[in-house]
C-alpha cells in the first residue's frame, strides 16, 4: 500500500531538485527522505528519480507517477479545506425530531431563524412521540421533552431548558362560570387535560404551601398543545400549559391566569444525540442555537407587567463533553 508520507516526500523532491533540500523543508533527516524514496520505488516497481551528486532528474515513469500524486494532493488539500470550512459555515442535511410538548409557534420561527443564520443547511424536522428511537433510523437529534429515557452510553445529551406551567383560562369562561379562588374549586370548574385516551385527570400542584393532587374528570383530553391552548381561547375550560406558550396572550389579555400562586411542575427538555467521535458542525450549531433560543424562552416571567422580550443575542457552546446517559 502506498504511504502519503513517500507521496508527500517525493513531490517535495521534485519541487526542490535536491534530497537535502527536500529533507529540510519537511523536517527530517536526508536519510528519511532517501529512506521513503527507496520504499516508493521498490513499491512502483521502476524508477522515478536519477540522482546526482547535486539533483535529481525525474524519469519518464516518475514524471507520469508525478502528475497523478499532484492531482491526488490536489484532492486531499480540497477535502481537508472542505472540512475546515464546515466547521466555520456549517452544511448538509440535518434530520431532527421533535416531541409534541413542543409547540409549534415556537419552533417554526426558531428552525426559520436557524436556516437563515446557516444557508447551507437542509432540514428534516419531524413530530413524534419516541423521539430517541427514531435516532436508531439515522435522525441526528431529538428534543425529549421529560426524563431522559435510559439509552446506555448510545446517546449524548444537552439541557435545553425546563419548561415551567400555569394554570389558565378565558375572560368569557370566568364570566360565565366565575374563578376558582382555591385549588380545592378546580374540580368543580371545566377542566381540560393533555394526554392520550385516558378520560382521569390528575394535576400535582405546586405552592409555597407545599404540594397537592387534583383529581378530577377531564371536559377535554388531547396530546395536541396547540388545540389545548386554542380550547382554553375559545373558553371552553381550564388547563396547565406550558407558560412558553402563554405569553402573548396573556401578556394580551387574551387568557388569564387561574390560582398564580400554584404552579404544575415544570417539564425538562433535552437535546439527544448519538455517540460519536466529533460532533458534525451543523449538529453543534443546532444544539448551541437551541441552548441559546430555548432557555429564554421557558423562562417564567410571562406577566403583563413584566413585558415582552426577544431572547438574549451572544454564543452559548456546548460545553466540552455532554453527559452520557447512565
Amino acid at each position: 500500500m502506498l504511504e502519503l508520507n513517500d507521496l508527500l516526500t517525493f513531490t517535495k523532491i521534485v519541487e526542490m531538485e535536491n534530497l537535502t533540500k527536500a529533507g529540510r523543508a519537511l523536517g527530517v533527516p536526508k536519510s528519511t527522505v532517501s529512506r521513503r524514496m527507496t520504499r516508493l520505488e521498490e513499491h512502483l516497481g521502476t524508477q522515478l528519480v536519477r540522482r546526482s551528486t547535486h539533483q535529481v532528474v525525474l524519469t519518464d515513469q516518475g514524471a507520469l507517477f508525478y502528475e497523478y500524486c499532484q492531482r491526488c494532493l490536489g484532492l486531499l488539500r480540497d477535502g481537508e479545506r472542505a472540512i475546515q470550512n464546515q466547521h466555520l459555515n456549517p452544511q448538509g442535511l440535518l434530520r431532527i425530531v421533535v416531541p409534541h410538548e413542543l409547540d409549534r409557534s415556537v419552533l417554526g420561527p426558531l428552525m426559520r431563524d436557524y436556516l437563515e443564520t446557516y444557508p447551507d443547511v437542509r432540514l428534516v424536522s419531524v413530530v413524534a412521540s419516541e423521539q430517541v428511537a427514531l435516532l436508531r433510523d439515522g435522525f441526528d437529534v431529538a428534543i425529549v421533552a421529560g426524563e431522559l429515557p435510559d439509552a446506555g452510553s448510545s446517546f449524548l445529551a444537552t439541557k435545553l431548558g425546563e419548561a415551567e406551567y400555569g394554570i389558565y383560562t378565558a375572560p368569557s369562561y370566568v364570566e360565565r362560570k366565575g374563578m376558582p379562588q382555591s385549588h380545592v374549586d378546580l374540580a368543580r370548574f371545566d377542566l381540560l387535560a393533555w394526554g392520550e385516551t385516558d378520560m382521569r385527570g390528575l394535576w400535582r400542584l405546586r405552592s409555597e404551601a407545599g404540594e397537592v393532587a387534583v383529581e378530577f374528570k377531564p371536559r377535554l383530553v388531547c396530546n395536541d398543545l396547540m388545540l389545548l391552548r386554542q380550547s382554553v381561547l375559545s373558553g371552553l375550560g381550564i388547563a396547565a400549559l406550558p407558560a412558553f406558550i402563554c405569553k402573548h396572550d396573556l401578556a394580551s389579555g387574551r387568557i388569564l391566569e387561574v390560582l398564580p400562586g400554584w404552579h404544575a411542575p415544570p417539564t425538562q427538555f433535552y437535546a439527544v444525540f448519538p455517540h460519536q467521535h466529533g460532533i458534525p458542525p451543523h449538529v453543534r450549531a443546532l444544539i448551541n442555537y437551541l441552548v441559546e433560543r430555548l432557555r429564554p424562552t421557558f423562562s417564567w416571567d410571562v406577566r403583563p407587567s413584566a413585558g415582552m422580550h426577544d431572547p438574549v443575542s451572544g454564543e452559548t457552546r456546548v460545553a466540552g463533553r455532554e453527559p452520557e446517559f447512565t
